[in-house]
Protein backbone atom coordinates (compact mmCIF):
# COMPACT_ATOMS: atom_id res chain seq x y z
CA UNK A 1 0.00 0.00 0.00
CA UNK A 2 2.93 2.24 1.12
CA UNK A 3 4.14 1.16 -1.89
CA UNK A 4 1.26 2.03 -4.12
CA UNK A 5 0.80 5.37 -2.88
CA UNK A 6 4.84 6.65 -3.56
CA UNK A 7 4.35 5.96 -6.89
CA UNK A 8 1.20 7.33 -7.40
CA UNK A 9 1.82 10.30 -5.58
CA UNK A 10 5.44 10.59 -7.86
CA UNK A 11 3.39 10.21 -11.14
CA UNK A 12 1.02 12.86 -9.31
CA UNK A 13 4.03 15.70 -8.71
CA UNK A 14 5.25 14.90 -11.91
CA UNK A 15 2.10 16.16 -13.56
CA UNK A 16 1.97 19.09 -11.61
CA UNK A 17 5.43 20.07 -12.37
CA UNK A 18 5.03 19.51 -16.03
CA UNK A 19 4.93 23.23 -16.84
CA UNK A 20 8.14 23.91 -15.10
CA UNK A 21 9.75 20.90 -16.57
CA UNK A 22 8.37 21.71 -20.06
CA UNK A 23 10.23 25.48 -19.53
CA UNK A 24 13.50 23.47 -18.45
CA UNK A 25 13.09 21.41 -21.10
CA UNK A 26 13.08 24.30 -24.05
CA UNK A 27 15.36 26.48 -22.18
CA UNK A 28 18.09 23.36 -22.21
CA UNK A 29 16.90 23.01 -25.81
CA UNK A 30 17.98 26.13 -27.18
CA UNK A 31 21.31 26.28 -25.11
CA UNK A 32 22.39 22.77 -26.42
CA UNK A 33 21.27 23.88 -30.56
CA UNK A 34 22.65 27.32 -30.09
CA UNK A 35 25.95 26.23 -31.35
CA UNK A 36 24.74 24.28 -34.00
CA UNK A 37 21.95 26.36 -35.65
CA UNK A 38 21.74 29.74 -37.20
CA UNK A 39 18.95 31.44 -35.48
CA UNK A 40 18.17 35.13 -35.13
CA UNK A 41 17.43 36.97 -32.06
CA UNK A 42 14.14 37.06 -33.03
CA UNK A 43 13.84 33.33 -33.40
CA UNK A 44 14.78 32.84 -29.94
CA UNK A 45 12.64 34.96 -28.81
CA UNK A 46 9.50 33.87 -30.48
CA UNK A 47 10.70 30.28 -29.33
CA UNK A 48 10.90 31.51 -25.51
CA UNK A 49 7.32 33.03 -25.89
CA UNK A 50 6.35 29.58 -27.48
CA UNK A 51 7.53 27.51 -24.51
CA UNK A 52 5.71 30.16 -22.00
CA UNK A 53 2.60 29.49 -23.60
CA UNK A 54 3.13 26.02 -23.86
CA UNK A 55 3.83 25.81 -20.05
CA UNK A 56 0.61 28.06 -19.53
CA UNK A 57 -1.67 25.53 -21.44
CA UNK A 58 0.09 22.51 -19.70
CA UNK A 59 -0.64 24.13 -16.29
CA UNK A 60 -4.49 25.01 -17.20
CA UNK A 61 -4.23 20.78 -18.27
CA UNK A 62 -3.05 19.71 -15.30
CA UNK A 63 -4.95 22.18 -12.88
CA UNK A 64 -7.36 18.93 -11.32
CA UNK A 65 -3.91 16.87 -10.14
CA UNK A 66 -3.99 16.55 -6.46
CA UNK A 67 -1.29 14.72 -4.85
CA UNK A 68 -1.51 14.07 -1.25
CA UNK A 69 0.56 16.81 0.19
CA UNK A 70 1.85 15.12 3.07
CA UNK A 71 3.64 13.08 0.58
CA UNK A 72 4.21 14.75 -2.70
CA UNK A 73 7.22 17.60 -2.57
CA UNK A 74 4.96 19.79 -4.92
CA UNK A 75 1.51 21.30 -4.18
CA UNK A 76 -1.06 21.76 -6.44
CA UNK A 77 -3.53 24.00 -4.35
CA UNK A 78 -4.93 27.64 -5.95
CA UNK A 79 -1.53 29.83 -4.77
CA UNK A 80 0.48 27.37 -6.48
CA UNK A 81 -1.82 28.14 -9.62
CA UNK A 82 -2.36 31.52 -9.39
CA UNK A 83 1.00 32.63 -8.61
CA UNK A 84 2.38 30.24 -11.58
CA UNK A 85 0.03 31.69 -13.54
CA UNK A 86 1.22 35.28 -13.01
CA UNK A 87 4.35 34.28 -13.37
CA UNK A 88 3.84 33.09 -17.09
CA UNK A 89 1.79 36.32 -18.02
CA UNK A 90 4.15 38.26 -16.71
CA UNK A 91 7.56 36.34 -17.99
CA UNK A 92 5.42 36.99 -21.33
CA UNK A 93 5.44 40.89 -20.41
CA UNK A 94 9.64 40.57 -20.27
CA UNK A 95 9.88 38.37 -23.14
CA UNK A 96 8.53 41.79 -24.85
CA UNK A 97 10.49 43.94 -23.20
CA UNK A 98 13.84 42.02 -23.52
CA UNK A 99 13.26 41.33 -27.19
CA UNK A 100 16.32 43.47 -28.31
CA UNK A 101 18.59 43.73 -25.27
CA UNK A 102 20.76 40.62 -25.79
CA UNK A 103 23.48 40.54 -29.03
CA UNK A 104 23.01 38.13 -31.57
CA UNK A 105 25.11 35.86 -30.61
CA UNK A 106 24.14 35.39 -27.20
CA UNK A 107 20.56 35.57 -27.79
CA UNK A 108 19.86 31.78 -27.16
CA UNK A 109 21.87 31.72 -23.90
CA UNK A 110 19.65 34.46 -22.69
CA UNK A 111 16.21 33.65 -23.48
CA UNK A 112 17.35 30.06 -22.28
CA UNK A 113 18.36 31.72 -18.95
CA UNK A 114 15.11 33.31 -18.73
CA UNK A 115 13.27 30.67 -19.05
CA UNK A 116 14.90 28.83 -16.38
CA UNK A 117 14.60 31.54 -14.54
CA UNK A 118 10.80 31.15 -14.92
CA UNK A 119 10.63 28.00 -14.35
CA UNK A 120 12.43 28.26 -10.76
CA UNK A 121 9.81 31.32 -9.80
CA UNK A 122 6.93 28.97 -10.71
CA UNK A 123 8.82 25.97 -8.81
CA UNK A 124 9.42 28.12 -5.58
CA UNK A 125 5.03 28.51 -5.72
CA UNK A 126 4.55 24.84 -6.09
CA UNK A 127 7.34 24.15 -3.40
CA UNK A 128 5.43 21.30 -0.68
CA UNK A 129 9.29 20.74 0.45
CA UNK A 130 12.03 22.59 1.83
CA UNK A 131 14.44 20.67 -0.41
CA UNK A 132 12.33 21.22 -3.78
CA UNK A 133 11.58 24.88 -2.33
CA UNK A 134 15.54 25.59 -2.29
CA UNK A 135 16.00 24.26 -5.16
CA UNK A 136 13.76 26.94 -6.88
CA UNK A 137 15.11 29.75 -5.58
CA UNK A 138 18.68 28.49 -6.61
CA UNK A 139 16.58 28.07 -9.95
CA UNK A 140 16.68 31.62 -10.15
CA UNK A 141 19.54 32.91 -8.81
CA UNK A 142 21.80 31.02 -11.01
CA UNK A 143 20.08 31.57 -14.25
CA UNK A 144 20.14 35.88 -12.71
CA UNK A 145 24.29 35.62 -12.90
CA UNK A 146 23.95 34.48 -16.35
CA UNK A 147 21.58 36.81 -17.78
CA UNK A 148 23.84 39.76 -16.12
CA UNK A 149 26.82 38.34 -17.78
CA UNK A 150 25.30 37.68 -20.66
CA UNK A 151 23.60 41.23 -21.76
CA UNK A 152 25.83 43.69 -23.10
CA UNK A 153 28.96 43.69 -21.61
CA UNK A 154 29.86 47.13 -20.32
CA UNK A 155 32.45 47.12 -17.42
CA UNK A 156 29.45 48.40 -14.93
CA UNK A 157 27.48 45.55 -16.00
CA UNK A 158 30.05 43.21 -15.09
CA UNK A 159 30.68 45.20 -11.86
CA UNK A 160 26.77 44.63 -11.32
CA UNK A 161 26.98 40.91 -11.83
CA UNK A 162 29.82 40.63 -9.52
CA UNK A 163 28.32 42.02 -6.84
CA UNK A 164 25.20 40.30 -7.21
CA UNK A 165 26.56 37.03 -7.62
CA UNK A 166 28.49 36.73 -4.31
CA UNK A 167 25.78 38.44 -2.01
CA UNK A 168 23.40 35.71 -3.34
CA UNK A 169 25.89 33.30 -2.46
CA UNK A 170 25.97 34.18 1.04
CA UNK A 171 22.30 34.81 1.39
CA UNK A 172 21.65 31.18 -0.11
CA UNK A 173 23.77 30.10 2.68
CA UNK A 174 22.05 31.53 5.50
CA UNK A 175 18.96 30.42 4.26
CA UNK A 176 20.17 27.23 3.90
CA UNK A 177 21.32 27.09 7.54
CA UNK A 178 17.96 28.35 8.59
CA UNK A 179 16.43 25.62 6.81
CA UNK A 180 18.22 22.82 8.41
CA UNK A 181 17.19 24.24 12.08
CA UNK A 182 13.84 24.31 10.65
CA UNK A 183 14.54 20.62 9.71
CA UNK A 184 16.12 19.94 12.95
CA UNK A 185 12.77 21.32 14.93
CA UNK A 186 10.73 17.91 13.66
CA UNK A 187 12.16 15.89 11.80
CA UNK A 188 11.10 16.42 8.16
CA UNK A 189 11.35 18.74 5.30
CA UNK A 190 7.67 18.31 4.09
CA UNK A 191 5.96 22.15 4.70
CA UNK A 192 1.96 20.82 5.50
CA UNK A 193 3.48 18.20 7.83
CA UNK A 194 6.05 20.57 9.42
CA UNK A 195 3.13 23.17 10.14
CA UNK A 196 0.87 20.12 11.90
CA UNK A 197 4.09 18.89 13.91
CA UNK A 198 5.44 22.72 15.05
CA UNK A 199 2.10 23.65 16.12
CA UNK A 200 0.29 19.90 17.92
CA UNK A 201 3.61 17.83 18.95
CA UNK A 202 4.62 18.44 22.61
CA UNK A 203 8.54 17.96 21.77
CA UNK A 204 8.96 21.06 19.67
CA UNK A 205 12.78 22.04 20.86
CA UNK A 206 13.59 25.07 22.65
CA UNK A 207 12.41 28.59 21.19
CA UNK A 208 16.06 29.46 20.57
CA UNK A 209 16.53 26.94 17.78
CA UNK A 210 13.53 27.77 16.70
CA UNK A 211 14.13 31.26 16.58
CA UNK A 212 17.31 30.36 14.83
CA UNK A 213 15.91 28.97 11.96
CA UNK A 214 13.43 31.91 11.49
CA UNK A 215 16.46 34.39 11.45
CA UNK A 216 18.53 32.80 9.06
CA UNK A 217 14.96 32.15 6.70
CA UNK A 218 14.16 35.65 6.72
CA UNK A 219 17.44 37.07 6.10
CA UNK A 220 18.08 34.89 3.35
CA UNK A 221 15.20 36.08 1.80
CA UNK A 222 15.78 39.48 2.65
CA UNK A 223 18.26 39.41 -0.24
CA UNK A 224 15.69 37.89 -2.53
CA UNK A 225 13.38 40.53 -1.79
CA UNK A 226 15.86 43.76 -1.37
CA UNK A 227 14.73 44.53 2.11
CA UNK A 228 16.69 45.75 4.95
CA UNK A 229 19.61 44.35 6.10
CA UNK A 230 20.23 42.63 2.84
CA UNK A 231 19.20 45.57 0.64
CA UNK A 232 22.36 47.64 0.01
CA UNK A 233 23.41 45.65 -3.39
CA UNK A 234 20.21 46.83 -5.18
CA UNK A 235 20.73 50.50 -6.04
CA UNK A 236 24.35 49.87 -7.43
CA UNK A 237 22.97 46.39 -9.25
CA UNK A 238 20.23 47.96 -10.71
CA UNK A 239 22.47 50.97 -12.30
CA UNK A 240 25.17 48.68 -13.57
CA UNK A 241 22.45 46.69 -15.33
CA UNK A 242 20.73 46.92 -18.35
CA UNK A 243 16.81 48.25 -17.78
CA UNK A 244 15.43 45.11 -18.57
CA UNK A 245 17.13 43.17 -15.85
CA UNK A 246 16.88 45.83 -13.31
CA UNK A 247 13.29 45.49 -13.97
CA UNK A 248 13.41 41.53 -14.14
CA UNK A 249 15.53 41.99 -10.31
CA UNK A 250 12.48 44.41 -8.77
CA UNK A 251 9.33 41.77 -9.89
CA UNK A 252 11.21 37.70 -10.04
CA UNK A 253 12.99 38.26 -6.88
CA UNK A 254 10.57 39.83 -5.26
CA UNK A 255 7.71 37.19 -5.54
CA UNK A 256 9.67 34.20 -5.19
CA UNK A 257 11.06 35.60 -1.96
CA UNK A 258 7.74 36.75 -0.51
CA UNK A 259 5.83 33.26 -2.05
CA UNK A 260 8.89 31.52 -0.49
CA UNK A 261 8.03 33.26 3.61
CA UNK A 262 4.73 31.78 3.17
CA UNK A 263 5.36 28.70 2.70
CA UNK A 264 8.21 28.29 4.91
CA UNK A 265 7.62 30.50 7.60
CA UNK A 266 4.30 31.72 7.76
CA UNK A 267 2.00 28.98 6.86
CA UNK A 268 3.81 27.00 9.05
CA UNK A 269 4.58 28.68 12.91
CA UNK A 270 1.44 31.00 12.45
CA UNK A 271 -0.87 28.32 13.86
CA UNK A 272 0.96 28.43 17.12
CA UNK A 273 -0.67 32.05 17.41
CA UNK A 274 0.37 35.26 18.92
CA UNK A 275 0.57 33.10 22.45
CA UNK A 276 3.35 31.41 21.27
CA UNK A 277 6.51 33.24 22.29
CA UNK A 278 8.51 31.86 18.88
CA UNK A 279 5.49 33.76 16.93
CA UNK A 280 6.00 36.73 19.10
CA UNK A 281 9.71 37.12 18.23
CA UNK A 282 9.00 36.52 15.29
CA UNK A 283 6.49 39.38 14.57
CA UNK A 284 8.72 41.62 16.39
CA UNK A 285 11.62 40.91 13.19
CA UNK A 286 9.32 41.39 11.11
CA UNK A 287 7.94 44.47 12.45
CA UNK A 288 11.66 45.76 12.53
CA UNK A 289 12.62 44.82 9.39
CA UNK A 290 9.13 46.65 7.84
CA UNK A 291 9.75 49.62 9.51
CA UNK A 292 13.26 50.17 8.77
CA UNK A 293 13.09 48.98 5.39
CA UNK A 294 9.69 51.46 4.40
CA UNK A 295 11.73 54.03 5.94
CA UNK A 296 15.32 53.63 4.57
CA UNK A 297 13.95 53.19 1.11
CA UNK A 298 11.65 56.19 0.38
CA UNK A 299 14.37 58.74 2.80
CA UNK A 300 17.20 57.99 0.52
CA UNK A 301 14.66 57.49 -2.65
CA UNK A 302 14.28 61.35 -2.27
CA UNK A 303 17.69 61.80 -3.23
CA UNK A 304 18.18 60.40 -6.05
CA UNK A 305 18.32 61.62 -9.53
CA UNK A 306 19.34 58.37 -11.58
CA UNK A 307 16.13 56.59 -12.71
CA UNK A 308 17.46 53.25 -11.86
CA UNK A 309 18.87 53.87 -8.91
CA UNK A 310 15.19 56.00 -8.00
CA UNK A 311 13.40 52.68 -8.88
CA UNK A 312 15.75 50.57 -6.74
CA UNK A 313 15.42 52.22 -3.75
CA UNK A 314 11.62 52.03 -4.47
CA UNK A 315 11.85 48.74 -4.52
CA UNK A 316 13.41 48.84 -1.30
CA UNK A 317 10.00 50.55 0.12
CA UNK A 318 7.55 48.53 -1.72
CA UNK A 319 9.44 45.79 -0.11
CA UNK A 320 8.85 47.51 3.39
CA UNK A 321 5.40 47.85 2.28
CA UNK A 322 5.26 43.43 1.97
CA UNK A 323 6.82 42.90 4.96
CA UNK A 324 3.68 44.68 6.77
CA UNK A 325 1.36 42.03 5.13
CA UNK A 326 4.32 39.33 6.21
CA UNK A 327 4.20 40.69 9.98
CA UNK A 328 0.42 41.23 10.19
CA UNK A 329 -0.04 37.14 8.56
CA UNK A 330 2.05 36.00 11.86
CA UNK A 331 0.41 38.02 14.29
CA UNK A 332 -3.27 36.98 13.32
CA UNK A 333 -2.86 33.87 13.47
CA UNK A 334 -4.23 30.56 10.84
CA UNK A 335 -7.40 31.12 13.12
CA UNK A 336 -7.77 34.33 12.94
CA UNK A 337 -8.96 36.15 9.86
CA UNK A 338 -6.23 38.35 9.84
CA UNK A 339 -3.72 35.83 8.65
CA UNK A 340 -5.72 35.32 5.85
CA UNK A 341 -5.92 39.24 5.21
CA UNK A 342 -2.44 39.55 5.65
CA UNK A 343 -0.97 36.71 2.69
CA UNK A 344 -4.40 38.03 0.58
CA UNK A 345 -2.58 41.49 0.78
CA UNK A 346 0.88 40.45 -0.05
CA UNK A 347 -0.47 38.70 -2.57
CA UNK A 348 -2.37 41.36 -4.20
CA UNK A 349 0.03 43.51 -3.65
CA UNK A 350 2.56 41.39 -5.74
CA UNK A 351 0.44 41.43 -8.37
CA UNK A 352 -0.34 45.53 -8.50
CA UNK A 353 3.19 45.81 -7.94
CA UNK A 354 4.44 43.85 -11.35
CA UNK A 355 2.03 46.10 -13.21
CA UNK A 356 2.66 49.63 -12.11
CA UNK A 357 6.87 48.50 -11.52
CA UNK A 358 7.57 46.60 -14.99
CA UNK A 359 5.20 49.61 -17.02
CA UNK A 360 7.51 52.04 -15.58
CA UNK A 361 10.55 50.19 -16.54
CA UNK A 362 8.77 49.49 -19.84
CA UNK A 363 8.85 53.26 -20.57
CA UNK A 364 12.19 53.97 -18.84
CA UNK A 365 13.50 51.17 -22.02
CA UNK A 366 11.82 52.63 -25.04
CA UNK A 367 12.96 56.25 -24.38
CA UNK A 368 15.94 56.96 -26.52
CA UNK A 369 17.86 60.54 -26.81
CA UNK A 370 17.85 61.93 -30.32
CA UNK A 371 21.65 60.44 -30.49
CA UNK A 372 20.24 56.83 -29.45
CA UNK A 373 22.03 57.58 -26.10
CA UNK A 374 19.15 55.87 -23.32
CA UNK A 375 17.61 58.20 -20.76
CA UNK A 376 19.19 57.90 -17.17
CA UNK A 377 17.96 60.57 -15.33
CA UNK A 378 14.79 62.50 -13.89
CA UNK A 379 15.79 65.20 -15.46
CA UNK A 380 16.06 64.09 -18.97
CA UNK A 381 12.25 63.68 -18.71
CA UNK A 382 11.36 66.83 -18.86
CA UNK A 383 9.25 67.79 -20.91
CA UNK A 384 7.88 64.69 -21.97
CA UNK A 385 4.11 64.98 -22.02
CA UNK A 386 4.71 67.86 -24.44
CA UNK A 387 6.74 65.36 -26.82
CA UNK A 388 5.17 62.07 -25.88
CA UNK A 389 2.03 62.95 -24.62
CA UNK A 390 1.02 59.44 -25.01
CA UNK A 391 4.35 57.76 -23.22
CA UNK A 392 4.23 60.63 -20.58
CA UNK A 393 0.58 59.65 -19.36
CA UNK A 394 1.53 55.47 -19.19
CA UNK A 395 3.99 56.28 -17.19
CA UNK A 396 2.43 58.91 -14.98
CA UNK A 397 -0.35 56.02 -14.23
CA UNK A 398 2.39 54.20 -12.99
CA UNK A 399 3.54 56.40 -11.12
CA UNK A 400 0.49 57.23 -9.60
CA UNK A 401 0.26 53.15 -9.33
CA UNK A 402 3.00 53.73 -7.08
CA UNK A 403 1.84 56.16 -5.17
CA UNK A 404 -1.45 54.78 -4.74
CA UNK A 405 -3.67 57.12 -5.54
CA UNK A 406 -7.21 56.36 -5.41
CA UNK A 407 -8.60 54.50 -8.62
CA UNK A 408 -5.25 52.75 -9.58
CA UNK A 409 -4.30 49.04 -8.37
CA UNK A 410 -1.53 50.29 -6.12
CA UNK A 411 -4.14 51.97 -4.18
CA UNK A 412 -5.91 48.42 -3.17
CA UNK A 413 -2.64 47.07 -2.27
CA UNK A 414 -1.67 49.18 0.12
CA UNK A 415 -5.39 49.55 1.73
CA UNK A 416 -4.79 45.67 1.91
CA UNK A 417 -1.47 45.70 3.43
CA UNK A 418 -2.80 48.40 6.26
CA UNK A 419 -6.16 47.21 6.46
CA UNK A 420 -4.45 43.62 7.87
CA UNK A 421 -2.07 44.96 9.92
CA UNK A 422 -4.69 47.15 12.07
CA UNK A 423 -7.17 43.95 12.33
CA UNK A 424 -4.36 41.47 12.65
CA UNK A 425 -4.83 41.71 17.03
CA UNK A 426 -7.00 42.91 19.84
CA UNK A 427 -6.27 44.94 22.87
CA UNK A 428 -2.07 45.42 23.51
CA UNK A 429 -0.98 43.35 21.26
CA UNK A 430 -2.53 45.37 18.35
CA UNK A 431 -0.70 48.41 19.15
CA UNK A 432 2.58 47.86 17.95
CA UNK A 433 0.57 46.42 14.65
CA UNK A 434 -1.18 49.51 14.57
CA UNK A 435 1.70 52.02 14.84
CA UNK A 436 3.30 49.98 12.11
CA UNK A 437 0.30 50.80 9.91
CA UNK A 438 0.60 54.27 10.51
CA UNK A 439 4.49 53.73 9.99
CA UNK A 440 3.41 53.04 6.56
CA UNK A 441 0.99 55.41 5.84
CA UNK A 442 3.04 58.31 6.32
CA UNK A 443 6.39 56.62 4.01
CA UNK A 444 3.60 55.97 1.79
CA UNK A 445 3.20 60.15 2.00
CA UNK A 446 6.59 60.47 1.68
CA UNK A 447 7.15 58.60 -1.10
CA UNK A 448 4.39 60.30 -3.36
CA UNK A 449 7.24 63.06 -3.25
CA UNK A 450 9.71 61.45 -5.52
CA UNK A 451 6.68 60.35 -8.07
CA UNK A 452 5.00 63.58 -8.22
CA UNK A 453 8.49 65.23 -8.84
CA UNK A 454 9.09 63.18 -11.80
CA UNK A 455 5.55 64.16 -13.07
CA UNK A 456 5.99 67.54 -12.81
CA UNK A 457 9.47 67.52 -14.54
CA UNK A 458 7.47 65.87 -17.58
CA UNK A 459 4.12 68.13 -17.70
CA UNK A 460 5.53 71.73 -16.21
CA UNK A 461 9.15 71.65 -17.11
CA UNK A 462 10.51 72.26 -20.89
CA UNK A 463 12.56 69.58 -22.22
CA UNK A 464 16.08 70.14 -22.05
CA UNK A 465 16.90 67.31 -24.62
CA UNK A 466 14.07 65.79 -26.96
CA UNK A 467 13.53 62.29 -26.51
CA UNK A 468 12.22 59.79 -28.51
CA UNK A 469 10.18 56.69 -28.02
CA UNK A 470 11.91 53.89 -29.83
CA UNK A 471 11.31 50.10 -27.94
CA UNK A 472 9.45 48.63 -31.05
CA UNK A 473 6.00 46.99 -30.94
CA UNK A 474 6.74 44.53 -28.34
CA UNK A 475 8.05 46.96 -25.91
CA UNK A 476 5.02 49.28 -26.84
CA UNK A 477 2.24 46.27 -26.74
CA UNK A 478 4.09 44.69 -23.05
CA UNK A 479 4.19 48.57 -21.72
CA UNK A 480 0.75 49.16 -22.69
CA UNK A 481 -0.74 45.78 -20.84
CA UNK A 482 1.46 47.32 -17.64
CA UNK A 483 -0.27 50.28 -17.82
CA UNK A 484 -3.99 49.27 -18.63
CA UNK A 485 -4.20 46.55 -16.10
CA UNK A 486 -2.57 48.82 -13.29
CA UNK A 487 -5.78 51.07 -14.50
CA UNK A 488 -8.73 48.49 -14.78
CA UNK A 489 -7.48 46.88 -11.64
CA UNK A 490 -7.69 50.35 -9.81
CA UNK A 491 -11.40 50.01 -11.06
CA UNK A 492 -12.20 46.56 -10.79
CA UNK A 493 -10.32 45.02 -8.30
CA UNK A 494 -12.51 41.89 -7.47
CA UNK A 495 -11.06 38.95 -9.74
CA UNK A 496 -7.86 39.35 -8.73
CA UNK A 497 -8.39 40.02 -5.22
CA UNK A 498 -10.83 36.97 -5.08
CA UNK A 499 -7.93 34.58 -6.62
CA UNK A 500 -5.58 36.15 -3.87
CA UNK A 501 -8.15 35.66 -1.09
CA UNK A 502 -8.37 31.88 -2.34
CA UNK A 503 -4.49 31.21 -2.56
CA UNK A 504 -4.16 32.94 0.82
CA UNK A 505 -6.92 29.90 2.19
CA UNK A 506 -5.66 27.36 0.78
CA UNK A 507 -2.05 27.96 1.34
CA UNK A 508 -3.14 27.10 4.93
CA UNK A 509 -5.27 24.58 4.56
CA UNK A 510 -4.45 20.86 5.94
CA UNK A 511 -6.39 17.92 4.25
CA UNK A 512 -6.81 14.37 5.94
CA UNK A 513 -3.60 12.24 3.78
CA UNK A 514 -4.73 10.03 1.04
CA UNK A 515 -4.13 6.99 3.22
CA UNK A 516 -6.60 7.50 5.91
CA UNK A 517 -6.10 4.03 7.20
CA UNK A 518 -1.85 4.20 7.93
CA UNK A 519 0.30 6.88 8.96
CA UNK A 520 2.11 9.06 6.79
CA UNK A 521 6.08 8.75 7.27
CA UNK A 522 7.94 11.90 6.91
CA UNK A 523 11.54 12.74 7.41
CA UNK A 524 11.98 11.16 11.27
CA UNK A 525 9.07 10.97 12.03
CA UNK A 526 5.43 9.17 11.51
CA UNK A 527 2.90 12.13 11.57
CA UNK A 528 -1.03 9.66 12.17
CA UNK A 529 -3.69 12.16 10.03
CA UNK A 530 -5.83 12.72 12.99
CA UNK A 531 -3.58 15.78 14.20
CA UNK A 532 -4.14 17.36 10.68
CA UNK A 533 -7.91 19.09 10.24
CA UNK A 534 -9.19 20.77 8.18
CA UNK A 535 -8.54 24.60 8.73
CA UNK A 536 -10.47 27.13 6.89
Amino acid sequence: MTLQLAYHTVQQTLLVLSPEILLLAVAVAMMTAAPFLRVSRRGWCGLAAVGLVASLLALIATRDVQPDVYVGSAVNDAMAFYVRLFVILTGLVLIGLAHREPPEDRSAEFFGSFLMIQAGAMLVAASNDLILLFIGLELVSIPTYLLLYLSRRTASTQEAATKYFFLSIFASALLLYGMAFLYGIAGTTNLKALSVLTTSLPYVPHLWLGLLAVVFIIAGLCFRVAAVPLHFYAPDVYQGSPVVIAALLSWIPKVVGFVAMIRALTSVLAFKGLDDELVHKTVLLCWIIAAATMTLGNAVALLQTDLKRLLAYSSIAHAGYLMVGITAAFAGGAEGSAFYYGVEGVLFYLAAYAFMTLGAFGVVLALRKRDGRPVTTIDDLSGLGLTQPVVAVGLTLCLLSLTGIPGLAGFWGKLQIFASALSAASGDEARPLQVLAVVGMLNAAVGAFYYLRIIVLMFLKPAEEPVDAVGGWPVALATGACVSLSLLVGLYPAPISRACREAAVAANVHPAPVAESAPVVVGARDVAPSPAPVRN
